[in-house]
């Protein structure tokens, strides 16, 4: 089955047993954010609020694309393709 790698930067990885890096099947993002959220549920809470939108501090690409520049959740994220997950980091 074609898949899509998935990255998740470091602060994430704690909500997915350490794992930065895998893969899941290619399909729409709303598919693919699916898989991600079966293999590590605890993701779900950190990336989205109760209506599966994603929270205001959680940034998605996919290549270098960010998802929220593009028209809708649907769109097919191709095999190979990269999905990088980030939460924004505060600092000084």
């Amino acid at each position: 089955m074609p898949e899509v790698e998935v990255i998740l930067s470091t602060p994430l990885a704690r909500f997915a047993d350490g794992e930065t890096r895998f893969h899941v099947p290619a399909g729409t993002f709303q598919e693919v954010i699916g898989k991600v959220y079966e293999r590590h549920p605890a993701l779900r809470l950190r990336l989205a609020d109760n209506s599966g939108a994603l929270l205001p501090f959680i940034s998605v690409f996919i290549g270098e694309d960010n998802i929220r520049d593009l028209a809708a959740s649907d769109i097919q994220v191709k095999a190979r393709s990269t999905v990088l997950i980030m939460s924004a980091v505060a600092g000084g």
